[in-house]
């Protein structure tokens, strides 16, 4: 039931976004294979976002079918204890569980990765070649590469940028600064080390108070931090380099955070709605449980979102945000599973 219900909401978004995507392939002329593959490559990111909601499907629909015919009662009647009616469910959620942390902090960054490139060179065919790494932000306009290790596009400041200049395949200058902003014209600084490689020598420059870069923030946004690309290790990785060098990205920690809560969410909506399916009242019990326990799944899901939202604002701890929704559906969960009663009809 779980894979059923997968396969159809994964199917649903995939058809919903490639009617969404028509727009842009049509304004760039895109060739049928890189629709496909760019298609393809999105699969991952469906998954990620369905499967919890999938798993509450898949367990509610199962003890429906299971209600129709009366199996559940007669279990209950040869005295099956609730454990060994709960426990094909919990090592479905446990399995998910599993395959959400391997979509989760692998598959997903990886292809993610190739669908952003792919949509960049192959679809915009931007004019700027840049990427993101666990180094930081990298981007190459005319004879100029810039490596940028932290870039707020929002705010319009990048910081620890590095500018390799260079002619006729020859490295002509270096510049680094610690921090620019974008003042609507141009990057200012406030204090910009030049070193000239000449022909007669090294020398260093402090005079400038500008980037020579004419393009804005939203011309480089391929190269400001994007976790969504950056495998679980790589993103820790990043997050400590940025900690080294005394910048703090909340936005990024609660990506980081949220991302391991949420891949215990499979096993989180099976605790939820366990209960729910299992009640059966005279009038309409099963109906009423499968509806309260999408209602309860829907909101655990609602709540992840909008609180990590507040922990990416900086309202909240990254931390706390990414973790108050486990915390609380799973106090319920238990809750509910240890008050649950059954009555018959």
């Amino acid at each position: 039931m779980c894979l059923a219900c997968l396969t159809g909401l994964v199917l649903l978004i995939m058809i919903s976004r490639f009617f969404g995507n028509l727009s842009l392939y049509a304004e760039h002329n895109t060739d049928l294979p890189t629709i496909l593959v760019h298609t393809l490559l999105t699969v991952p990111q469906m998954i990620y976002w369905v499967l919890p909601f999938s798993v509450c499907l898949g367990i509610l629909a199962t003890q429906a079918a299971l209600s129709r015919h009366v199996e559940t009662i007669a279990m209950q009647a040869c005295s099956v204890s609730t454990f060994r009616m709960y426990l094909p469910y919990i090592l479905t959620g446990i399995i998910a569980t599993c395959a959400m942390g391997s979509i989760s902090f692998y598959i997903y960054p990886q292809a993610q990765r190739k669908a952003e490139k792919i949509e960049n060179i192959n679809i915009r065919k931007r004019d700027i070649d840049g990427s993101f790494s666990v180094s930081g932000g990298r981007f190459k306009l005319g004879g100029d590469i810039y490596l940028v290790e932290h870039m707020n596009i929002e705010q319009g400041i990048m910081r620890n940028v590095s500018c390799y200049r260079t002619s006729s395949g020859k490295l002509t200058s270096i510049l680094r600064a610690e921090k620019a902003v974008w003042n609507s014209r141009f990057w200012s600084v406030d204090k910009l080390d030049v070193i000239n490689l000449g022909e007669r020598g090294i020398s260093v420059d402090n005079s400038m108070h500008t980037l020579p870069l004419s393009r804005g923030p939203a011309d480089l946004v391929m190269a400001q931090a994007n976790p969504e690309i950056l495998p679980i290790g790589h993103l820790r990785q990043y997050l400590d380099q940025l900690e080294i060098d005394a910048i703090r990205s909340t936005s990024l920690e609660t990506v980081y955070y949220s991302r391991i809560s949420f891949s215990f969410s499979p096993i989180i909506m099976t605790i939820l709605v366990l209960p729910f399916g299992m009640r059966f009242p005279r009038a309409g019990g099963i109906a009423r449980g499968i509806t309260v326990g999408l209602v309860l799944g829907l909101s655990y899901w609602f709540l992840h979102s909008g609180v990590t939202s507040i922990g990416a604002s900086g309202i909240l701890e990254p931390i706390v945000a990414s973790w108050t929704a486990n915390i609380a559906a799973v106090s319920l969960g238990m809750i509910l599973l240890y008050t649950r009663r059954s009555t018959y009809g």
